[in-house]
């Protein structure tokens, strides 16, 4: 299978993806560049949008992202989450529960902070050191809204009588 728009250095990383993500990925790869390389480009996105059964808003999105991360930007993290943070699991989901707690029960709010007390470089439980920077996003691997909203969610249903009061 051809790697159309992935440079040679992350074909393995590229080629670690499952098939249907790689799939997928290749498909928004070539016509993200179809539409990088036209102008104007808004018609090129409108025929897309029609050919491809896909909303204008959509392909803009993929197009920014596309813009800003490259290629990684574009595996859909539903189907294929990111990484787990690389912590010990156990203090990290307490950490993250109890600013949960804190936050109103808010998962925005608790991204938000975790982000904040991260780039503050404070210490976090279940961390050796400061975790670093993703390569395809601007937080730590599996520190994204989806992953902290589902470890939050997992450490409830583990500990569903106990969570609120040892957490805090």
């Amino acid at each position: 299978m051809e790697c159309y728009g992935i440079p040679e250095g992350d074909k393995p990383e590229f080629y670690a993806l499952p098939k249907h993500i790689r799939r997928e990925v290749q498909r928004w790869v070539f016509w993200l560049n179809r539409i990088e390389y036209s102008q104007p480009k808004l018609p090129v996105i409108k025929q897309i949008a029609v050919e491809k059964k896909q909303k204008v808003g959509t392909i803009q999105g993929k197009l920014t992202v596309y813009r800003r991360y490259g290629w990684r930007g574009l595996i859909n993290r539903a189907k294929y989450p990111s990484p787990p943070a690389k912590a010990s699991a156990e203090p990290f989901r307490r950490f993250i529960h109890a600013l949960w707690i804190a936050n109103g029960k808010n998962y925005k709010n608790t991204h938000l902070q975790m982000l904040a007390i991260w780039k503050a470089k404070a210490p976090i439980p279940g961390y050796d050191g400061t975790p670093e920077k993703s390569s395809w996003n601007d937080c730590p691997d599996g520190w994204t809204y989806c992953n902290i909203r589902y470890q939050i969610k997992t450490f409830i249903k583990n500990f569903p009588d106990g969570a609120t009061n040892d957490a805090l």
